[in-house]
């Protein structure tokens, strides 16, 4: 299988329909495909190989001109730099696999344990929260499914004990690196256009962008694909501190068999990590108190809270001092447009191997919020909806020890997500009120959104909270008086 000519991502057509296509067409028919068909860690994987083709093809772009040109240049240059190096995107060469180590051997000849499922390359069924049967039934993998999972997980492989295979004649190490984009579930940010082609071209940067991203050294941000080297070295610093060379990593050393089950697999490059590295493309640094200390940090994917609470820190209009705290994406060439983006992660356990959860979502950011002002106000609503699920949770804690102080403390669970989902379907309210700064309609549109907050913890206490009783009556305005007053 070749994954730059043969078809292997799924996407979607203008008309719906679903198919495979290959990058060789997302390059050169790819405005005819509105969007990929995929989980949001296979999205983020898949848009980092695009980029970095994107840039080897180009050689650029170097400035703002060169960037303006790239809807145009980019289909052919693409099509002459895939055809040039069509050798290196071979699956199952046997010299230079696609994102694999040839020479990886067993530990030892015939040893099973130096051998892995092919199951690892889908975090569903690698991990127990999502497959109870993983080590007992085995999936037959078709030649996309490899090569898609192949792409992910050297992307987001996390840290942890990992079979030892052989490579350059010594045993891999025994605990593994996480791989560049799993760290602090960071969110990964990207723009949304018409169709996929026209979504590539505006998420590359010019290199002007690219060396502030990189803190003005110049001698490291560029670099090469992985996949134009002729022998890959355990130490490489062209590849795991360059540009190019993490876009498409190769934090594991992989070996597939076509048509096994099995496959080897070891730990690969090892890629330094915020704050040792800078930041990854297309993730943001903010500022936290940490025990009454600014301490800059990944924006990342949290079990308690959705990309929108996020999102004043993810795009950090309001931050003026940018050598401190940085946005996802370089967007100097869009200012003062409307954009669309598509935000997501991969929750993991701290530190552990462990997938908890993906996250995903879409915003449309109008123009109003891509200013400083716009921004603070936006936070400042976040927090206002914060204030508000503290109350209704205070509330349901007065309830609830009224009734039973030493009893079931968990029956406001379900109250709080009401509170949180009724708020999230209801986050045009938001925006509108954001849109409509300095207008006469901002104060109409900002006691809309208000009212909203306020009904929905109403309706989220009166969910758990009976009043059928004379004690369930009195527990039910004690908390209620908390909530409303």
């Amino acid at each position: 299988m070749n994954v730059a000519f043969d078809p292997w991502i799924p996407v979607m057509t203008m008309s719906g329909e679903s198919q495979l296509a290959s990058l060789y067409t997302i390059f050169t028919e790819g405005e005819g495909l509105a969007d990929l068909a995929v989980r949001p860690h296979e999205r983020v994987a898949l848009m980092r190989l695009f980029i970095c083709v994107a840039h080897a093809a180009l050689n650029g772009p170097q400035n703002y001109d060169e960037w303006c040109k790239v809807p145009e240049r980019l289909r052919e240059a693409a099509s002459e730099y895939l055809k040039a190096w069509k050798d290196s995107f071979e699956l199952f060469h046997p010299t230079k696999p696609w994102l694999q180590v040839a020479s990886l051997k067993p530990s030892k000849e015939n040893d099973e344990d130096s051998l892995t499922s092919v199951n690892k390359l889908d975090f569903s069924l690698a991990s127990s929260l999502f497959n109870h049967f993983q080590d007992t039934k085995e999936i037959v993998f078709t030649e996309s499914q490899l090569a898609i999972g192949l792409l992910t997980i050297q992307n987001f492989s996390t840290c942890g004990l990992i079979s030892q295979p052989i490579w350059e004649g010594t045993l891999t190490a025994k605990s593994a690196k996480d791989a560049p984009c799993i760290a602090s579930s960071m969110y990964h940010v990207f723009l949304l256009a018409d169709n996929l082609y026209t979504t590539i071209c505006e998420n590359i940067c010019d290199f002007n962008e690219l060396t502030f991203l990189y803190n003005n050294k110049k001698d490291l941000w560029l670099g090469r694909p992985v996949w134009e080297y002729e022998s890959i070295k355990k130490a490489n610093d062209s590849l795991t501190q360059t540009f190019l060379g993490r876009l498409v990593p190769l934090s594991r050393a992989v070996l597939l068999k076509k048509g096994s089950s099995i496959m080897l697999y070891g730990e690969g490059l090892r890629y330094k990590s915020f704050p040792e590295y800078t930041q990854e493309f297309n993730t943001s640094v903010t500022i936290r108190i940490v025990k009454k200390k600014e301490v800059r940090v990944l924006v990342g994917a949290k079990t308690w809270s959705r990309p929108w609470r996020q999102l004043d820190a993810i795009l950090q209009y309001n931050q003026q001092d940018r050598t401190i705290s940085q946005h996802a994406i370089p967007l100097n060439h869009l200012s003062g447009k409307p954009i669309d983006i598509w935000v997501g992660a991969l929750l993991r356990n701290p530190g552990k191997q462990d997938i908890l959860d993906t996250v995903e979502s879409r915003f449309h950011i109008p123009e109003q919020l891509r200013s400083a002002n716009g921004c603070a106000t936006y936070a400042h609503e976040v927090e206002e909806s914060e204030k508000i699920f503290n109350k209704l949770d205070k509330a349901i804690y007065f309830y609830k020890s009224l009734l039973d102080p030493v009893g079931n403390t968990s029956i406001g669970s379900s109250a709080l997500s009401y509170y949180w989902t009724s708020v999230e379907n209801n986050l045009l309210l938001l925006m509108a009120y954001i849109n409509a700064i300095d207008t006469d309609n901002a104060v109409q549109k900002k006691e809309t959104w208000h009212k909203m907050l306020f009904k929905s913890a109403c309706e989220a206490y009166q969910l758990v909270c009976n009043k059928d009783t004379p004690r369930q009556m009195m527990a039910f305005l004690k908390g209620w008086h908390w909530l409303t007053s």
